[in-house]
């Protein structure tokens, strides 16, 4: 096979994740109010449908580039349409779904067609021959005509058939799976575009935690917050950048689904991360809510090292560290959860720790 070249990000793509930064913001305020001193399932649930919504649409977008994108009309103007509609869909984001569901799913609407309209126009003369090209084709059909079906069909009945139309479009691909062609996928672009969505949403944490900086510079809190945040990105940074061959010829499945998953677990500890300011949320629930959000963090690194360069290959001891790291952290978290000091002091050992065990592995 022909050496991998990479694709360069364009300006253009950086400028369409601007909304991005917006919509993971309107994602993670839908959990921000505690009730009863926890998060109900119900909530949490929606949270997560939306993520996979909306990033499933970025997904797409960012697979055409990846495959097909050349920077001609058909692409420019596609990504263009693809922002515009993503603006309406940010906005329309919240947990009262019926006021919204019209605005929301019409905006859905917009993007799967335009997405249609990008696969069909701008992959070739003949872009049912092509394997790839016909398996996003028929996966967007499909979503198509569940959302417009659900808009047909109003609120009360319609919300299950969008639901599922965007369930579809995210997990259709695994069905396909053999039909994707590895030789299509610019790894090192995708890797790119994975790591920038990563970046925005340790932002949203940045954000929401900047409520804690204030009075003395070396309180304990913030300090610990900040130490927290840093060595998890340092984490990622290690595995993403120092262990992984970004030329390789992959479909890069494990790559894009754990990223989804990383931006669940991540604005979920920016919603733990929130919580410690309010006394009404459960100790052992908020304990429970972090420890729980960095394990699959740290799970879905773990899943990245299939990609990892030959002398980086980690075995099932490198696992095991991971996991006791986060075993000890995570129960000095609970022995301490009486105060968001000692919490924290659990929580930053963890992230610290694994730090400190990843950079001595990427030092091999």
């Amino acid at each position: 096979m022909k050496k991998i070249k990479a694709k360069p990000v364009s300006m253009l793509e950086l400028f369409y994740d601007l909304i991005f930064v917006y919509a993971i913001s309107r994602i993670t305020a839908m959990i921000h109010h505690p009730v009863g001193g926890g998060l109900a399932l119900g909530t949490y649930g929606e949270f997560i449908t939306a993520i996979i919504l909306v990033m499933q649409l970025w997904l797409y977008q960012t697979l055409y580039i990846n495959r097909f994108g050349r920077s001609r009309l058909v692409d420019t103007v596609g990504l263009m349409i693809s922002m515009y509609a993503a603006i309406y869909l940010a906005n329309n984001i919240n947990t009262t779904w019926e006021t919204t569901f019209q605005a929301f799913n019409s905006a859905m609407l917009l993007t799967v067609g335009n997405l249609l309209w990008q696969y069909l126009c701008g992959t070739g003369k003949h872009p049912w021959r092509g394997r790839d090209e016909r398996a996003f084709i028929i996966t967007l059909l499909v979503e198509f005509v569940a959302i417009l079906g659900g808009l047909l069909l109003g609120y009360r009945y319609g919300i299950y058939l969008c639901v599922f139309g965007g369930l579809v479009g995210f997990l259709m691909p695994l069905a396909f799976f053999r039909l994707f062609e590895s030789a299509k996928v610019n790894f090192p672009h995708l890797v790119e575009r994975l790591s920038l969505i990563i970046i925005i949403s340790f932002g949203e944490a940045l954000v929401n935690v900047t409520q804690y900086f204030h009075g003395a510079l070396w309180a304990p809190l913030p300090l610990l917050i900040f130490v927290f945040l840093a060595a998890l990105f340092g984490c990622y940074i290690i595995q993403i950048e120092q262990l992984q061959d970004h030329y390789q010829y992959t479909r890069g499945f494990v790559a894009m689904y754990s990223h989804v998953v990383m931006i669940m677990s991540l604005l979920t500890i920016t919603v733990g991360l929130v919580y410690l300011a309010h006394d009404s949320v459960s100790r052992p629930f908020l304990v429970g809510m972090l420890t729980g959000s960095l394990l699959v963090f740290y799970l879905c690194l773990m899943c990245n090292a299939i990609y990892n360069q030959s002398e980086h290959r980690i075995r099932g001891s490198h696992i095991g560290w991971v996991l006791a790291i986060w075993l000890i952290g995570s129960l000095l978290a609970l022995v301490w959860q009486s105060s968001n000091v000692g919490l924290m002091t659990g929580l930053t050992i963890t992230n610290v720790g694994e730090l400190l065990m990843m950079w001595r592995f990427a030092r091999k």
